[in-house]
């Protein structure tokens, strides 16, 4: 019986040790592939392979105290890790719109660059100029018209003020707003979430406005095409956006002799027919040739309203006292131009 038992012991070990020395092998073997860069091929797919079951602690941990230590440590640790993920989405966001930002300050500053090198150097003056834009906060009441709750309160609150509910209450699907004719509230001005749009508003009453998404088979706006070049950013060709009502709009009026493709970002040319800050509405999903001779360009919008529940009415305002904050030209003209 000893005997039996020393054979079992002795097999063990060697058991323990052939383990020990394939797991430094293979080790040995991944430090070398990894160094070679052989590793790199495959990188991403064990990233993937193992993300799941981090996601999974991750989901359980705060559920399940006792889960990977039953201190308060490692429940803050996993709360830290947590909180880390939604400042990097965070940040995300910023940076993207500090992309489309830059990108249009890019194509301007090209655009600009190339005026100067038609036109003769000039000296200039600084002017207030007569029209500003103004972002008026408004939170979203329904994401789906007036709906049965939001009628009864508006007119609830109506026939307490004495008003009558043609006064209150507009028609139609869309996007409902908190804000009417009371803060300025216009047909046609657009709604945006930061800097893109989300749509124009087309019925307003008192106290709430009807919001019709860019995608909308009413919805149009002039807009232009700004694409990436080797040279940099630079606008392209202009256009009608319009919706298609299958979450996407088409920009009709592009001349197959303009340069499209697929990633181009659709900025607005105007809001209502006044030049001001470029709002932006998507991004190029499809550019294709149609038989019109014409490009057949499909966006997919910034925004998907669904998601909101506040947003902001981009408005127009003058400035009544404006004067000149200089009178002499700019001291930067070149020697020879007469100022």
């Amino acid at each position: 019986m000893s005997g039996h038992t020393q054979f079992m012991q002795r097999t063990s070990q060697k058991h323990i040790w052939l383990s020990v020395g394939v797991i430094l092998i293979l080790t040995l073997v991944a430090v070398v592939a990894d160094r070679t860069g052989a590793l790199t091929p495959v990188r991403m797919t064990l990233h993937n392979l193992l993300s799941p079951g981090r996601l999974v602690i991750l989901a359980v941990a705060p559920a399940d105290p006792g889960f990977l230590g039953t201190g308060r440590g490692s429940k803050s640790r996993v709360v830290g890790e947590l909180t880390d993920v939604a400042d990097l989405q965070n940040a995300l966001l910023e940076n993207e719109l500090q992309r489309r930002q830059l990108l249009i300050d890019n194509a301007r500053l090209h655009n600009e660059l190339r005026r100067s090198r038609e036109q003769s150097a000039v000296g200039t003056i600084d002017i207030v100029p007569l029209v500003n834009f103004v972002a008026v906060k408004a939170n979203i009441l329904s994401h789906s018209g007036v709906t049965e709750n939001v009628r009864d309160l508006i007119v609830d609150a109506g026939r307490a003020s004495q008003l009558k509910p043609s006064d209150l209450l507009v028609d139609g699907s869309g996007i409902l707003l908190d804000q009417g004719k009371q803060q300025g509230m216009e047909a046609g001005q657009r709604v945006v979430n930061g800097m893109a749009v989300v749509g124009r508003i087309t019925e307003i009453s008192q106290w709430v406005a009807l919001v019709q998404p860019v995608s909308h088979e009413d919805f149009s706006a002039a807009v232009q095409l700004v694409r990436n070049s080797p040279q940099g950013a630079a606008f392209g060709a202009e256009g009608l956006l319009a919706g298609i009502g299958n979450g996407l709009c088409r920009v009709s009026g592009v001349a197959y002799t303009e340069a499209v493709s697929v990633g181009d970002e659709v900025f607005s040319a105007d809001i209502n027919g006044i030049s001001g800050p470029r709002l932006y509405y998507g991004k190029v999903v499809r550019a294709e040739f149609s038989a019109g001779g014409e490009w057949d360009v499909q966006v997919e919008p910034a925004v998907d309203y669904r998601m909101l529940d506040q947003v902001a009415v981009v408005q127009p305002s003058v400035n009544r006292n404006r004067s000149r904050t200089s009178s002499e030209p700019m001291s930067s003209a070149p020697a020879g131009v007469r100022q």
